[in-house]
């Protein structure tokens, strides 16, 4: 079973690029300098650009369900620990190792809404991450621990 995620933008995503233009535009009505017009365009810019290259959510495009990514980096020696873990119970994962090195990447896709999780084990081969796991679904409260 092989999950692929799409990035899309959030909610909160749309509301700060609305918020920069509307801020844009308000600067430019209501000023007479020069300087704050150049501010309001560069908001402007920056707003509209942010409308289509923010994206911080995930979506899943069979059931368009919208995830919340969480990346875990790990040194290669956990693989196996990481990998029977995944197969038993995921919040016996050893999060005391994560961040001592990035040969493996555990990702962790979770929609509150939808009641869903799944992870993904990648290992680093050189100049990229290879897919080493199937892709294991649990429900949110299996893997609690893994999201606070």
């Amino acid at each position: 079973m092989e999950k692929r995620f799409i990035r899309v933008s959030s909610v909160k995503d749309i509301i700060i690029s609305i918020l920069l233009v509307a801020v844009g535009i308000l600067l430019i009505t209501i000023s007479d300098s020069k300087g704050l017009n150049m501010g309001g365009y560069a908001l402007i810019v920056t707003g509209l650009t942010s409308l289509f290259m923010l994206k911080s959510e995930y979506k899943e495009p069979e059931s368009g369900e919208r995830y919340i990514r969480k990346i875990f980096m790990f040194p290669g020696n956990m693989r196996a620990s990481i990998l029977s873990a995944m197969k038993a119970a995921p919040r016996a994962i050893d999060l005391s190792q994560e961040g001592k090195g990035e040969n493996l990447k555990l990702e962790l896709y979770y929609g509150k809404k939808s009641g869903k999780a799944y992870l993904q084990l990648f290992e680093y081969i050189p100049y990229q991450y290879e897919l080493c796991s199937d892709v294991c679904e649990y429900r949110v409260e299996e893997v609690d621990k893994l999201i606070k």
